[in-house]
């Protein structure tokens, strides 16, 4: 009950944002190469992941050139690491006991509520061109992980439920005609919490985002 007031919660306050003229909504898909880090040697970052990021956004200009970012997105991401000490997880059907030199394969979904400032030109020729630099809070709705002999499982309660980062990137917005325009661009995020619950290491994450959507 706690997570779907939350969700609520955090999907209001999204709202909230808002408010008066100059609101553009927006859908993106955003697809994203996600990296993770480990502050141990005995966790190596192995592979790198590739995602996807989908969901509406909405921009509020509080004047013609500035604007309040928000929206709210299913975020899928991930990773995998090597663990070269014996370690045990836990599965929603039971512990996995995980051998030095075993790979571990991530798949987490978010829900994802970016709080960011963003900055844009005047129109050049059909291009406006933006950045935006914000905070990133995020919500844990699904976890799992596939093992050395391919078996996976629910591990929600090795991911913690909440995470969060900060961003910066740019792109170009490319007019239809009207208010309606296409949006391309890139941007960086670095999540700054720990991901994995085990207390002998903290798993952080760096996400690179290559955006493509419509404003209307």
């Amino acid at each position: 009950m706690f997570r779907k007031i939350y969700l609520v919660g955090l999907l209001f306050f999204a709202m909230g944002l808002v408010s008066g003229q100059g609101v553009k909504f927006g859908i993106k898909f955003d697809p994203t190469i996600t990296w993770l880090r480990s502050d141990v040697k005995e966790v190596m970052p192995y592979r790198a992941y590739l995602g996807f990021d989908l969901g509406m956004t909405v921009d509020n200009y509080f004047s013609k050139n500035y604007a309040f970012a928000t929206g709210i997105s299913l975020f899928n991401t991930g990773g995998t690491l090597k663990y070269l000490k014996a370690i045990e997880l836990f599965t929603k059907d039971g512990k996995i006991k995980i051998e030095p030199g075993d790979n571990v394969k991530y798949k987490v979904q978010y829900v994802k509520v970016p709080i960011a400032m963003k900055f844009k030109t005047h129109m050049i020729g059909r291009f406006v061109y933006s950045a935006n630099l914000g905070f990133d809070p995020m919500i844990r709705i699904s976890g799992r992980a596939d093992f050395y002999n391919e078996k996976s499982a629910n591990v929600n309660d090795e991911i913690k439920f909440l995470n969060a980062g900060w961003h910066f990137g740019g792109g170009a917005h490319y007019s239809l005609g009207g208010e309606v325009a296409l949006f391309f661009g890139l941007s960086y995020m670095s999540a700054f919490m720990d991901m994995t619950k085990p207390a002998f290491d903290m798993i952080t994450s760096n996400h690179l985002f290559y955006r493509i959507g419509i404003i209307f």
